[in-house]
């Protein structure tokens, strides 16, 4: 795997095969901003083993996510949805209907270095910085701003009869 900056990143593919490598590569962190945690990208075997392994590495790794609208995960199911519901305390799901700056765009984070970004509204205008301390805070900060007003969704909740 590269540790390049790639600019042009396409959407959906590869910026699912860079996801899967940039979560693979993961020791301790993962951050996934997404409006929809679209299936095309996220709802994949790789990705999924990728963040299993990242969990069961220890006890101090976690997996966030943040979505805008959860109508597709629940209505067509997600490997990400049922991870999720079977280890909710080391990889969280939360929604977050709106907020003045997130513009739609699409973030992973590995950690505190390894970022892979696409605008709103664009699927051709991606990056991925693998290695980039200063472009990976930034993206944090907005993440972590974000998930401050994010919440559980009740309808990704496991319904016990």
């Amino acid at each position: 795997m590269s540790n390049d900056f790639l600019n042009g990143v396409a959407y959906p593919n590869p910026f699912d095969e860079l996801t899967v490598q940039l979560c693979s590569r993961a020791l301790r962190h993962v951050r996934i901003l997404s409006p929809s945690l679209d299936h095309a990208v996220f709802d994949n075997e790789r990705l999924l083993e990728a963040l299993i392994t990242l969990v069961r590495r220890s006890r101090q790794t976690r997996v966030r996510m943040l979505i805008a609208d959860s109508r597709a995960l629940v209505s067509r199911g997600h490997r990400l949805l049922q991870l999720a519901r079977r280890l909710p305390t080391a990889i969280e799901l939360q929604k977050l209907a709106e907020h003045p700056d997130w513009n739609g765009e699409t973030v992973v984070i590995r950690d505190l270095e390894g970022v892979l970004y696409k605008p709103g509204g664009s699927d051709h205008d991606g990056f991925y910085e693998p290695a980039s301390r200063a472009s990976a805070r930034r993206h944090i900060e907005l993440f972590d701003e974000l998930w401050r007003y994010s919440a559980p969704d009740t309808e990704l909740r496991t319904l016990s009869l």
